[in-house]
């Protein structure tokens, strides 16, 4: 079983509580480790993303899921910029999908977009 690291902790505050009980039952249960690496984000930050052109949302006109405690992004421990390990992504979404299926919360992918793996909200009708 995995346990919540201090950094994950730290960035699930102010993030929707079906968030905070979907990482506690995704560490429990999955084989890869993984830690939280952003939840809210202020509209500064998102502004900044949008500039460097991580995200299509500016934050202003429109709100990110981040910004509205909707969203997080995860990363598997050992993870390294240009040297991904597919298998270990996979595996870490089918869990995120199987514990929100479990807990009865609709989850929306960066994953299935096929640009943002890292990222998980929750579906705009929860």
């Amino acid at each position: 079983m995995n346990r919540a690291s201090e950094r994950t902790k730290e960035n699930l505050h102010f993030v929707d509580y079906r968030l905070n009980m979907l990482v506690g039952y995704a560490l429990a249960i999955s084989k890869v480790d993984f830690f939280v690496n952003e939840g809210v984000r202020t509209q500064e930050k998102q502004k900044e993303y949008y500039r460097l052109g991580t995200t299509k949302i500016d934050g202003v006109r429109n709100k990110s899921q981040h910004q509205l405690g909707k969203a997080i992004d995860i990363y598997y421990v050992g993870w390294k910029k240009g040297a991904e390990d597919e298998r270990k992504w996979k595996e870490l979404i089918d869990t995120f999908r199987l514990t929100g299926m479990k807990l009865g919360i609709k989850l929306n992918f960066g994953y299935d977009w096929g640009w943002d793996k890292p990222h998980i909200e929750l579906d705009e009708e929860e």
